[in-house]
């Protein structure tokens, strides 16, 4: 295990490195900059915005989270496919009008543009915390993630709370001294290693364990053949199966680092463009994960904690180097979305609620490092929630998208509706995500099979259209002819 602990240090030391050099590139006055802490100067090309729109939405979920799902409920996680697909789709029409407005009125968050389209403070305040409140979960699973790679890869010479430590300390450090220029280039760095990594270990199980990709498929219908059904096992749904890709292909990318990826680009050109390669990299992201989870329910049946299938069965069926390569990919795969909640988190709350409530006259830099201090302080409580070591990972990453699918109702109607008012985004938002977390936390859970999350979307966009045209006032009327006639 010492070769494998050997890799998986040297890709972190590489890690360190890469995102340090932009950090180092630039004097301190210049990284102090709302400009460039927050947004890269809004200067990401196609590659950088790619990068860091993909590795951030394949993360611990896919690896682990991903690999439970398919190991326990089938090739159900097609899903998966079509859900990026959607939102790649998503990113591509709704990003650069977004990108475009981002750059014409300097918006940061989706606050921003939500106070602006709708001249009220309270909607982007109240979006601002669904975003900063929903965001840690999402980050718990990531170095929960990244701490059971540490401990399962190395046979515990990293226990689970130093594993924990290492990913966050070392996204600390570079996002604390880089910001987003950081993040994107670490983004580049770890959506290769994954990509290579997962899919090195996948083959080798192939050869290795079945002999090749039919003999695992012959096998999987002779031992597991529920797995091979759709929708799947264990009370799986058709309803589930089409309500989850409508939640997550339409809600996937409104998270607000998504949101800063799309105001980081360089032009609206590169945001299209990098939607379009998401698409497309869904399928060779995914692939390896449904094969190497359906070998593990092959191989090694009856696991307790399915999200680690693909890590055991890499431990007993690769060599040493191939499992510290693996290592390193999944630690990649959590620390590319880490990075980028944190940086997002340590936006928003220092730019639409410090600089917006608390200290209306603070300039750049001092915004800036009250961001960095909030990022601090974020990295600590997400290490004391992930010390809880919670399980099933996807599970709560699906239900984290209560919050978040709440802004695609409202970003559609803030883009293209002219009769949508404040009244109504707010009863959109508010009741929806109450909707959401009704049927996914309270004493009806999914009725007919639908998820939480789409019950809560659709209560939204009800409330949004009824409120919206029961409140057409003068004031509503004009905060609407003022952000069209200035932005379209």
């Amino acid at each position: 295990m010492y070769i494998v602990l050997g890799i998986i240090l040297a890709f972190l030391l590489m890690t360190v490195g890469v995102g340090m050099v932009p950090a180092l590139g630039k004097n301190v006055q210049e990284r102090l900059t709302v400009d460039e802490y927050f947004l890269s100067k809004r200067g990401l090309g196609v590659v950088l915005t790619f990068f860091t729109s993909m590795a951030t939405w394949y993360s611990s979920s896919l690896f682990l989270g991903a690999v439970a799902e398919v190991y326990t409920k089938g090739i159900e996680w097609v899903f998966g496919f079509t859900s990026s697909a959607l939102a790649g789709l998503v990113f591509v029409f709704l990003g650069p009008k977004i990108r475009e407005l981002g750059e014409k009125k300097k918006y940061v968050t989706q606050a921003d543009m939500y106070e602006d389209r709708f001249n009220s403070r309270t909607l982007g305040t109240v979006a601002s915390l669904i975003g900063v409140i929903f965001m840690l979960p999402y980050l718990t699973v990531q170095i929960t993630g990244t701490a059971y790679i540490f401990e399962t890869f190395t046979d515990g010479l990293i226990p689970y709370w130093a594993g924990a430590l290492f990913g966050v300390g070392i996204c600390f450090l570079f996002i604390y001294f880089g910001g987003k220029r950081s993040v994107a280039w670490t983004d580049v760095f770890f959506g290769v290693v994954f990509l290579i990594s997962i899919w090195s270990a996948v083959i080798l199980i192939f050869m290795k364990g079945f002999g090749g990709l039919t003999q695992l498929f012959a096998k999987a219908e002779a031992q597991v053949p529920e797995l091979l059904t759709l929708p799947g096992p264990k009370g799986v749904t058709w309803t589930y199966f089409l309500s989850q890709i409508w939640v997550i292909g339409l809600g996937g990318y409104m998270w607000p680092h998504l949101f800063l990826n799309m105001c980081s680009a360089n032009s609206a050109a590169s945001v299209r463009k990098a939607g379009t390669l998401v698409i497309f990299a869904s399928l060779i992201a995914q692939v390896p994960v449904i094969f190497g989870a359906l070998a593990a329910a092959v191989l090694i049946p009856g696991l307790e904690t399915p999200d680690t299938a693909l890590l055991m069965l890499v431990k007993q069926f690769a060599p040493v180097w191939v499992i510290g390569v693996l290592g390193a990919g999944g630690i990649a795969a959590s620390l590319s979305t880490v990075n980028s909640l944190i940086h997002a988190e340590g936006v928003l709350i220092a730019r639409d609620l410090y600089s917006k409530f608390a200290n209306k006259e603070a300039h750049d830099a001092s915004v800036v490092k009250m961001s960095q201090r909030i990022i601090g302080a974020i990295c600590i409580l997400v290490y004391i929630f992930a010390l809880t070591k919670p399980q099933f990972l996807w599970t709560i990453l699906a239900q984290a998208y209560c919050g978040v699918t709440q802004f695609f109702p409202v970003t559609i109607a803030t883009l293209y509706w002219k009769k949508a008012t404040r009244e109504g985004a707010l009863a959109a938002i508010i009741g929806g995500l109450s909707a959401a977390l009704f049927f996914t936390l309270g004493p009806v859970k999914s009725p007919f099979g639908i998820v939480g999350p789409f019950w809560g979307m659709l209560v939204n966009t009800i409330l949004l259209v009824t409120v919206s045209l029961m409140t057409q006032t003068e004031e509503n009327r004009k905060a609407s002819e003022r952000f069209y006639d200035f932005s379209f």
